[in-house]
């Protein structure tokens, strides 16, 4: 008996609980559930997005090189519904690449730097600044390629990062910093590296 009166005090404890606290406690799990949605709903949004991002890039990269405007279309088409994937970031290469074959270097540089800014990956980025680094040296604006061979911070780019420093610095009249950076280029290749050779190559021009 004493054990049902027990039971009985607990119900009333929770009846009185609920009627004070009830309306909260309903709330905050509506409020979870309806979150919890949202929250599912968003990842299965963002695979979707991933999906078809891969996708449309891949019908980029299938292209033949000389389609530079189908090329242009679809990359752009591509940053513009997809641009927080990382495969806009990639696709913004491509674009300046078909961009600057048919000769235009504003457009290319355009979407490199939108690259270098907006990229997910930081591979992509580094591609970026690369390229919009030896772009901006082709214009002679050398102070602007180093600084942007200096915001390469990608391990697997530090080689090619220090060749761009290299040449900005051999064109600026810095021979003794350009031998220094194209000697750090060459010890980021390595002796394999297929790109070496021009860098060396590079390095013995200016005496070493």
């Amino acid at each position: 008996m004493a054990l049902d009166l027990e039971e009985q005090e607990q119900v009333d404890e929770l009846k009185a609980l609920w009627k004070k606290y009830g309306t909260y406690i309903t709330r905050g799990a509506i409020a979870f559930f309806v979150l919890y949605g949202l929250f599912q709903g968003w990842g299965y949004y963002q695979n979707k997005q991933s999906l078809n991002a891969s996708e449309a890039y891949q019908s980029i990269v299938v292209l033949d090189e000389k389609n530079t405007k189908e090329i242009m279309q679809k990359a752009e088409s591509l940053m513009d519904n997809y641009g927080g994937t990382p495969y806009a970031g990639r696709a913004a290469i491509l674009f300046a690449k078909a961009s600057y074959a048919e000769g235009s270097k504003d457009k290319a540089k355009e979407k490199l730097e939108w690259a270098s800014r907006h990229a997910k990956e930081s591979a992509t980025e580094s591609i970026a600044l690369i390229q919009l680094g030896q772009v901006l040296l082709e214009e002679k604006k050398y102070e602007e390629a180093l600084k942007k061979a200096n915001d390469v911070d990608n391990e697997g780019y530090l080689g090619l990062a220090n060749d761009l420093k290299g040449d900005a610095l051999s064109a600026m009249g810095k021979k003794e910093d350009a031998k220094k950076a194209y000697l750090e280029a060459l010890k980021r290749f390595g002796p394999k590296d297929p790109y070496a050779k021009f860098t060396q190559e590079k390095l013995e021009t200016l005496g070493v």
